[in-house]
């Protein structure tokens, strides 16, 4: 009988088929073997069982975590996904691997053994051996390739419950959602599935291959070897035929053009080249089926060749002679109509299709009817910068070693009927900040718990000394905003686990006469009121204390996942946070607002925004309640698609907008990440003419300062102000520009984020012929200011160093307004006072003490730079500076004696 598996003719002397043996079965040995496999399965099946029992373990503790905060329904919607697709991953993967690997094992077995050198029982063994190696294959096989599509269970989730953008591209005219929802999934499936194949033929021409080599023989590609692997090619051909056909929607996000995109050289040379690939691609599926059929290998290369040669010529070779001969030359023409596509789309996947452009004057002076104007405007210019607050609120109000201020946020409330823009911070708990004696389990766990209170100052304020005013302070806080519930169990700062309502009593806060302690009395937390569950948090963190301390209750609770990112990350892995969730101090509680947005890097024609996602929406506000825990989801933008099938996926996490309170409404701000995307994009992306854009010929950047040495980019800010042609003023959130490698300004862009203006978009040009100075140059005359510069001398001899804060650029009216603070720190101290408001218009520069010094001084009530009193050096007396002594002399008498007792006073704070 011929032998179609492999070379198998008779092996004496002078035979046409004589093999040397290339091992010798013999040497095996097989009883060894035999039990290091049963050792190796028994382990293997004790290491999934371990499996098991870890992930049920660690379920049951999430689902007591999600059903604390209500979201079990979350919970179970990801869990059941992530085990029907790993079940539905194994059981394709089982359909191709068995079949094969059963055929494979068949056609080898009947063929006997035809080497007499080999003894027939050692073959036998060794081909039962080989069937347990199978067994294990294909258990390992169908673990490690099945589990891969329940990782995309979100990608499997959005694609099945996507809903339509109701816009289509301009070249296959595709609902946008195709794109963002089904092309991912289609493409993750083939991806899958030609990895599947690619690891069956492996398996099935390894089984071959050790199959021939124990019967002592010499492997050939030829008979049922080939057939069957071929075969198998052929079906790993459709599918690369498949993705031929899905890379012609891959064009849309194209670089090769002008810009990003399909552009010429995609339009008419790619994607003609992808479809003819495709068409080619089957060919060679075809000519692999009948090769299995048919002797002969000449057809296998020769279709596999053509296919190869023909993706290199059409992906690479020919694209890259049309860009370069065809397309540059006459770059242009040939590319205007896919520009124009491209802005089109940029400006929609960034919402800047919504934006305002308005005409702003920018005129020079501020005289002193503008600023009676806007009183509003000009009683909340921001004098404190975040760096320097934060370090007086950690020098001033901190109180115990334990507390840390982490983060300023800037929000906005109304005090006595006016809109005043304040800064705050939260005192956070640093467990870790205990002295080493007190660094035990039942202090780390039991009684230090929580944070308490805020510091809220609002910006203009300043007190003696240069120190910040307070509308909340202290401990217990008091201030002008009521604070009933002031403690933080949930922030931005935590350890692993706490555990409350136990019989130690929780530290609050220090009092007069000693330490104030309390015992939890909110929502947050999972109950300890059973062993099983004392037992199954001990396994999680690691940590036998919490099963066998006796100061845990049946109504203790224990916290975890307490600060904020990670409690959103938790519920929503597949929102993106804004940087910061910010404090709100409302209803006489402690909340943090995290903004959330939606993004892709599949919105068809749109630029990416630094090779990340290229649509973006800030669809979502979370709030978390810092006593309580709980966290609810409102629903910002209800119009966008993507937000629509998270809310069809999941119906029971989010809330309309509406349903948020009103004391948390009125704290809503434009986020500060959205916002920087918006004014990067728009850098370029203002330009809307596709010859304008083309040639950057009004390419705009972000302003820098210069002082003292260091630049630094003038980043998006806040702030209270009348905006041009409204009646009263709001919050704002704004960005300046300049031309680009220009430091004069050419407009300004803002955000708006109170009540029904919330996320308008208003960009004011300045007229193209007048020049408005930037940031830069406004440092520059500061600078060229001979009085503040040997103000600024003075004060870096008397051991102090200066450091000017940001300079805001804010609109008064038709004018500019431009506000810098001063500060001063001892070389030895983290503690910045605010010592002068340095304002400017066109027309000139001014600095003194106080903002209404200042103000006055700028539309000529007081002379442009107030005296100083300095003192030379710690030990000498001080010495009285008048730069304008001669031209003031009688009135400046008085205030040099003012002066001189503020040089003293402060001389005293060094010497201390």
């Amino acid at each position: 009988m011929q032998n179609v598996f492999g070379p198998g003719g008779p092996t004496g002397p002078g035979g046409p088929h004589q093999q040397t043996p290339q091992f010798n079965l013999e040497d095996l040995d097989i009883s060894k073997i035999y039990r290091f496999t049963r050792y190796g399965l028994f382990a293997l099946a004790l290491i999934f069982l371990w499996m098991g029992i870890s992930w049920a373990q660690s379920f049951y503790t999430d689902w007591l975590w999600y059903q604390g905060l209500g979201y079990e329904s979350v919970l179970l919607k990801v869990v059941t996904t992530k085990v029907g697709l790993f079940l539905l991953g194994v059981g394709l993967v089982l359909v191709l691997i068995v079949p094969n690997l059963y055929l494979a094992h068949t056609y080898a077995g009947k063929y006997k053994l035809i080497n007499p050198q080999v003894p027939a029982h050692l073959y036998q063994s060794a081909r039962r051996l080989l069937g347990w190696g199978l067994v294990g294959v294909t258990v390992l096989g169908a673990y490690f390739l099945g589990r891969a599509p329940a990782y995309e269970w979100e990608m499997v989730l959005r694609f099945l419950n996507h809903v339509s953008f109701g816009e289509t591209d301009p070249v296959f005219g595709r609902d946008f959602s195709f794109y963002v929802f089904v092309l991912p999934a289609l493409d993750f499936f083939r991806s899958w599935l030609v990895a599947v194949l690619i690891a069956v033929m492996l398996f099935v021409g390894g089984y071959y291959y050790i199959s021939v080599t124990i019967r002592g023989e010499m492997f050939s590609f030829t008979g049922r070897v080939k057939s069957h692997l071929a075969l198998l090619g052929a079906g790993v051909m459709v599918l690369v035929a498949l993705g031929h056909w899905l890379s012609r929607y891959e064009l849309l996000y194209s670089p090769l053009g002008a810009v990003y995109g399909v552009g010429y050289t995609d339009h008419n040379i790619v994607l003609p080249a992808l479809t003819t690939m495709t068409l080619v691609a089957l060919a060679c599926a075809g000519i692999l089926v009948a090769a299995a059929f048919y002797k002969g290998k000449k057809a296998i290369l020769v279709g596999v060749g053509l296919w190869f040669g023909l993706n290199i010529l059409a992906g690479s070779v020919a694209p890259g002679l049309v860009q370069r001969l065809v397309v540059e030359p006459s770059e242009l023409a040939r590319e205007r109509s896919y520009l124009a596509e491209n802005i089109k789309h940029t400006r929609d996947a960034f919402n800047l299709n919504q934006m305002t452009t308005r005409s702003h004057p920018a005129r020079g002076a501020l005289d002193r009817q503008t600023i009676e104007d806007n009183p509003g405007t000009i009683q909340n210019v921001r004098l404190w910068d975040e760096g320097p607050l934060l370090q007086s609120y950690n020098q001033i109000q901190f109180f115990r070693l334990y507390y840390d201020f982490l983060a300023v946020h800037t929000d906005r409330y109304t005090v006595n009927d006016e809109l005043r823009q304040v800064m705050l911070a939260t005192r956070e708990l640093s467990a870790d900040k205990l002295p080493t004696e007190a660094q035990r389990w039942v202090n780390r766990h039991l009684q230090f718990t929580h944070g308490y209170g805020v510091a809220m100052t609002p910006v203009t304020e300043v007190e003696e000394g240069g120190r910040p005013g307070f509308f909340i302070q202290d401990l217990p806080p008091r201030g002008e905003i009521g604070l009933d519930r002031p403690e933080i169990y949930y922030g931005l700062k935590s350890l692993n686990y706490l555990i409350v309502r136990t019989r130690m009593q929780e530290f609050n806060y220090p009092g007069e006469e000693g330490p104030v302690y309390t015992h939890y009395e909110g929502e947050g937390g999972v109950a300890l009121n059973s062993f099983f569950r004392r037992l199954m948090y001990a396994w999680e963190f690691r940590d036998i204390n919490i099963l066998i301390s006796g100061e845990i209750t049946p109504e203790s609770l224990i916290q975890y996942r307490r600060t904020v990112p990670q409690r959103f990350r938790t519920i929503t892995p597949f929102l993106k946070k804004d940087r910061e969730a910010y404090s709100v101090v409302a209803d006489g509680r402690l909340f943090w607002i995290q903004d959330a947005y939606t993004t892709t890097t599949r919105y068809p024609y749109s630029t990416p925004w630094q090779n990340s996602f290229n649509y973006i929406r800030n669809s979502v506000k979370a709030v978390v309640d810092a006593y309580h825990g709980t966290i609810d989801y409102y629903v910002s933008d209800p119009d966008d698609p993507i937000i629509q099938t998270y809310q069809a996926i999941f119906p029971d996490l989010f809330k309309p907008m509406e349903e948020m309170p009103e004391y948390l409404r009125e704290h809503v701000r434009y986020p500060q990440d959205m916002f920087t995307v918006q004014t990067q994009m728009l850098l370029q992306y203002h330009m809307e003419d596709p010859v304008v854009f083309y040639n950057k010929e009004d390419q705009w950047s972000v302003p820098v300062q210069h002082s003292f040495g260091r630049t630094e980019v003038l980043r998006p800010y806040y702030i209270v102000a009348r905006l041009p042609g409204e009646e009263k003023e709001e919050f704002l959130l704004i960005q300046p520009f300049t031309p680009i490698n220009r430091h004069n300004l050419v407009g300004w862009m803002a955000a708006r984020s109170d009540g029904e203006n919330y996320g308008e978009l208003m960009l004011f040009r300045f007229p193209t012929g007048r020049h408005v100075d930037g940031p830069n140059q406004v440092e520059a005359r500061i600078d060229n200011d001979a009085i503040i510069s040997e103000q600024f001398t003075l004060w870096g001899q008397a051991g102090s160093e200066v450091f000017r804060g940001i300079l805001l650029v804010i609109p008064v009216g038709d004018s500019l307004l431009y506000a810098e603070p001063v500060f001063l720190t001892p070389d030895a101290l983290e503690f910045p006072e605010l010592r002068r408001i340095i304002l400017a218009d066109s027309r000139q520069v001014v600095m003194h003490q106080t903002l209404d010094d200042s103000i006055d001084a700028l539309v000529g009530r007081l002379p442009a730079v107030a005296p100083v009193v300095e003192v030379d050096e710690p030990d000498q007396p001080a010495t009285r500076i008048l730069p304008d002594l001669r031209d003031n002399l009688k009135d400046g008498l008085t205030e040099a004696i003012d002066k001189l007792q503020e040089a003293l006073d402060h001389l005293k704070g060094l010497v201390r």
